[in-house]
């Protein structure tokens, strides 16, 4: 059970940061904060976020960004300490995963990082009632080559916030809970699942590469009402294209692997483009898989790593691609 802080202890406490914070302006070049029970604990810019480090006892998160010509993004691994009665040559489960849009909200929480209450210092003595004698966790976060280290406790009371410990200050806080919540199961909460960064709206055309041959279709029809068809004839809808098009749009990755998976074949390629250009592709791979089952994978210019998708539909893809005129079977 986590341990509660007492109602008296906690208000001193909360009146003291209140007063101290009147005083406090901003801090490692932070903007100035907008209430006076808040603080910057460390200062920075998202954009500046490089790594981050969640630490708990039998799990290690780490979250790296990355950059590419698409733009930035975010792998992360979460390794789990193994089993008691897995054997001594078992390596720690590991889970790859990619993220785009999560893991930026997440950077953006957490440079600056603001505080909602400045609790001033800690005392030793009074270390257990925020649980911090035992801590929970720590988070790493390094911005711009700067590495800055938070010791996690206990909720607070209410259990959406989280006390933190800058132990290289002494400083206690109160942080939100919603971005250690991220830090801590990013394999569910921050994995990519939209294939695509850019909407259906955008998209003016695509070209369908499968066993060496290839289709060029268009987009068609209204704003509300949008359809798929051969570029000879835009203004009429071709529906089996369109089915064909609408199961592709549905694969959505499940979970991302670190290498590339052996035996891998290209079932397919799609790639989009709109007024301004290309806007992006994906590949339908097919591989090895247990029980000599095929697994599928999707690469996209957003997921960069290869992320498996659910097998019924992938299979319903490939088996229908000769039904839009791209490959013959």
């Amino acid at each position: 059970m986590k341990p509660r802080l007492s109602l008296a202890v906690h208000g001193s406490l909360l009146a003291a940061a209140a007063a101290a914070a009147f005083a406090v302006s901003s801090r490692d070049g932070a903007a100035p904060i907008s209430s006076p029970t808040e603080a910057v604990v460390w200062g920075g810019k998202a954009a500046d976020v490089e790594r981050i480090r969640y630490d708990a006892k039998g799990k290690r998160v780490s979250i790296d960004a990355r950059a590419d010509a698409t733009g930035r993004f975010f792998v992360g691994t979460v390794e789990k300490d193994k089993a008691p009665d897995a054997g001594a040559a078992a390596s720690p489960p590991t889970t790859t995963f990619v993220s785009v849009a999560a893991a930026t909200k997440l950077t953006e929480a957490l440079a600056p990082l603001r505080a909602t209450r400045a609790l001033g210092k800690l005392d030793p003595a009074h270390a257990a009632d925020f649980g911090l004698a035992t801590p929970e966790a720590t988070l790493t976060v390094r911005v711009a080559g700067q590495e800055h280290e938070l010791t996690l406790g206990a909720a607070t009371p209410g259990g959406a916030d989280r006390y933190a410990l800058d132990r290289a200050r002494g400083e206690l806080y109160v942080v939100k809970g919603d971005p250690l919540r991220d830090a801590e199961s990013p394999e569910t909460r921050l994995l990519e699942r939209d294939p695509h960064a850019w909407k259906d709206a955008d998209v003016t055309s695509a070209r369908i590469e499968a066993a060496g041959k290839a289709r060029e279709v268009a987009r068609g029809g209204t704003e509300a009402k949008r359809f798929w068809s051969d570029p000879a004839s835009r203004d009429k809808a071709d529906e089996t294209l369109g089915n064909w098009m609408s199961k592709l749009d549905r694969l959505r990755p499940t979970e991302y692997v670190a290498a590339p998976p052996e035996g891998r074949t290209v079932a397919l390629r799609v790639e989009w483009s709109g007024a301004s250009g290309k806007l992006g592709w994906l590949e339908l791979v097919k591989a090895p898989g247990e029980g000599g089952k095929s697994a599928w994978f999707i690469v996209t210019e957003r997921t960069r790593l290869h992320a498996k998708v659910l097998a019924t539909l992938a299979e319903q893809v490939e088996a229908d691609i000769a039904s839009v005129g791209a490959a013959s079977r």
